[in-house]
């Protein structure tokens, strides 16, 4: 979507200023990122002992800022070209993967089925096991699945969870394992540029690969990659890439979906992608993101995919529907009822 020069300046000044009050909230509060949610309902008892606790006032403290914020986002979005969805592929639930595992990080949960309750509450028919350990009590909990995919690598994972010492050694217990559970299709490795330089030098990505290829040579090689990071040189490291799991960390980073689409497809030529749809903003305002963007990006996902150049989404995530229950429930209707 083309912004127009005038919006690009506001949406520069504003998204600044917000960043720089978010910051010194965080500081000044002790506020973790991503342990930030809406108000608990009246009445509302937490029976999940494990839950990461969160700042509900978050929101609250943000404003006017975050407010002025989203309004130039929709005004934007409602001045760009309107997009005919009907006779578009639909994102149903062979191509619906929530991402979940136990963490205690971000306002998540320490219970082994956290992700069991998210993917079902979304009518997923794929999941994306991370965090957790690559053991057979876990697989097994999610057996039930069409599609699996498993993190391999050590970014982001809960403390002792990384089977086996090293990644390589977690990537062949991840091949070894999914002969026993055969909804496994492939492995997960989360951040997987996070702070390289200009060029992604191979490092451990040629052994994690061969690793996972080792008892399963059908297997296949996801990695998380931001938008934000498709500046980079990632020609060292595309043969041990099979599929692009494409991230926005900036809410108004949706506006530009097609272009970002467009640099991933040119940085990793010939590659499937999966697109990432965060229901937690990660990268502006730590908080919900806007159902409005959201329904957005689905709609523009569903053009890709009805082109083949995408191959599905993966919604983040489980731990989202309880912090953020407004955001998760926008995103389930407009699920169940895409034209």
């Amino acid at each position: 979507m083309q912004i127009a020069l005038e919006h690009s300046v506001k949406l520069y000044i504003m998204k600044n200023r917000l960043k720089h009050k978010v910051y010194s909230l965080r500081e000044g509060h002790g506020v973790a990122l991503g342990c930030t949610s809406a108000p608990a309902a009246a009445g509302y008892v937490e029976d999940d002992l494990t839950l990461c606790p969160t700042n509900s006032e978050w929101c609250k403290w943000l404003e006017p800022e975050l407010s002025e914020y989203k309004r130039l986002l929709l005004k934007i979005l409602s001045e760009g070209p309107a997009y005919e969805t009907r006779g578009l592929a639909k994102i149903d639930a062979d191509k619906l993967w929530v991402w979940g595992g136990p963490t205690p990080y971000w306002g998540g949960s320490m219970a082994d089925d956290t992700l069991v309750h998210g993917a079902d509450y979304f009518a997923a028919s794929n999941v994306v096991y991370v965090y957790g350990p690559t053991t057979e009590k876990m697989l097994g909990l999610h057996s039930k699945y069409k599609r699996m995919l498993c993190q391999i690598n050590a970014n982001c994972r809960t403390p002792g969870a990384l089977e086996g010492g090293s990644e390589e050694d977690n990537a062949e217990l991840l091949s070894r394992l999914s002969l026993q559970f055969p909804n496994i299709i492939g492995a997960m490795c989360d951040d997987v540029v996070a702070g390289s330089k200009d060029v992604v030098e191979p490092g451990p990505f040629e052994k994690r690969y061969a690793a996972l290829k080792k008892h399963n040579a059908d297997l296949k090689m996801y990695g998380v990659i931001y938008g934000h990071e498709l500046c980079k040189d990632f020609t060292p490291i595309l043969p041990y890439i099979d599929v692009v799991n494409l991230w926005l960390w900036d809410m108004d980073q949706i506006l530009q979906y097609d272009e970002f689409i467009a640099l991933a497809q040119e940085k990793f030529p010939g590659k499937p992608i999966i697109s990432g749809i965060f229901l937690h903003e990660y990268g502006v305002t730590d908080s919900g993101n806007s159902p409005e963007l959201l329904a957005y990006q689905l709609d523009r996902a569903r053009e890709f995919i009805t082109r083949d150049i995408v191959e599905g989404v993966i919604l983040l995530g489980d731990r989202e529907i309880k912090k953020w229950p407004a955001v998760a429930e926008s995103v389930r209707r407009h699920l169940q009822n895409q034209a």
